[in-house]
């Protein structure tokens, strides 16, 4: 069983993966220099309907159990399928560009596959560990990491400059509540505590977890954001593929330790280790409560060479055929539907049979 520390400090470093990598130009993009409002502005949303969706959950069954309770082995069956198509993408939106950073910034010399393949091995060892194993090393990292990403904020305040954030509503206010709808997708593995219902001691745990996770790691998102926006004016900001990683270059401790991102890179490679061990564990606990399965670890391997053979499509081919578009519009809002959906369901079958 999961305690609810535990799960709280898996759902946090899974949204927290993302604010490390390409998703501060993502919003920077849409709101200009006003992304740290965005980030509030979705924060608030993700809170309102966590709220709503935890409303109607009294028993502590997972999406897939639900659906299994209202339509049998079918709708089951379907529901996994689909569950795991969303969880595959959100995962593979992630891991498709750790390997490219690694190159770029560490390893200028090893093949990609080569960095692909260590990372895999590296996943699906964790996911091998089980769960547990896994959340126990979150509650012992996640702490240390925080820690360094906030010393590494406070060491670039000489840098800020407030005029940077001007105008206040950034490209406008449409731009920031309208279309700015769609950034919710940083808060998508928030399903993660949907999937893991069965494993936590009870289910006030999720619903106290769930609420702290967004807080905190919404919280830290808009700080990141916001030092951000204050360090560089826009459009200079979205100039930069990976802004955390051009923020550390910026950090000079002394003449003996300049290379400040060295840290950041280390702690965001573990970040990273973590997340996909946990997705890999999810995914192959998704396939064999869907198909009924008795052992899960035969599964570890199958998924863990699909999710990576899907992420060396080359970006091209990804971009010609609108697979991100098609992400952003229809995939990440079906993380926040189903749920609601399968507890909307549920109350309604116990309800009528009362």
């Amino acid at each position: 069983m999961l305690r609810k520390k535990e799960i709280t400090a898996l759902t946090i470093n899974a949204v927290l993966v993302k604010m490390l990598f390409e998703f501060p130009r993502t919003v920077i993009l849409n709101s200009g220099n006003s992304a740290w409002m965005q980030i509030i502005y979705n924060m608030l949303i993700v809170l309102l309907i966590f709220f709503v969706t935890a409303k109607f959950y009294e028993k502590k069954k997972n999406i897939i159990e639900v659906a299994d309770e209202l339509g049998g082995k079918g709708l089951r069956i379907a529901v996994g399928i689909v569950m795991f198509v969303i969880l595959s993408v959100n995962f593979l939106s992630v891991i498709r560009l750790f390997p490219e950073t690694v190159k770029i910034v560490l390893l200028k010399d090893t093949p990609i596959n080569m960095i692909v393949f260590l990372f895999a091995a590296a996943a699906a060892f964790g996911a091998y560990m089980g769960i547990n194993s896994i959340a126990r090393i979150h509650c012992i990292f996640l702490p240390i990491a925080n820690i360094i990403l906030i010393l590494f904020i406070i060491l670039l305040a000489p840098y800020y400059k407030v005029e940077n954030i001007m105008p206040f509503f950034g490209e406008g206010a449409k731009k920031l509540f309208v279309n700015g709808f769609e950034t919710v997708s940083l808060f998508a593995d928030i399903i993660l505590l949907n999937i893991l219902l069965p494993y936590a001691q009870t289910l006030n745990d999720v619903k106290k977890s769930g609420y702290k996770s967004i807080l905190i790691s919404g919280g830290l998102s808009v700080i990141i954001m916001l030092a951000y926006c204050m360090l560089y004016p826009y459009p200079v900001s979205e100039n930069f593929i990976f802004p955390v990683y051009q923020m550390t270059r910026m950090v000079h401790l002394s003449s003996f330790f300049s290379r400040f991102e060295a840290i950041i890179q280390f702690v965001w490679s573990l970040l990273l280790l973590l997340y996909a061990s946990v997705y890999v564990y999810v995914l192959s606990y998704i396939f064999q409560i869907t198909f009924s399965l008795k052992y899960i670890k035969p599964v570890i391997v199958p998924v863990v060479i699909i999710c990576y053979s899907l992420s060396l499509i080359p970006s091209s081919l990804v971009q010609t055929v609108s697979i991100e578009e098609l992400i952003s519009k229809i995939v990440f809002p079906l993380v926040f539907i189903i749920p609601l959906i399968a507890g909307i369901m549920g109350r309604y079958k116990k309800n009528k049979e009362n």
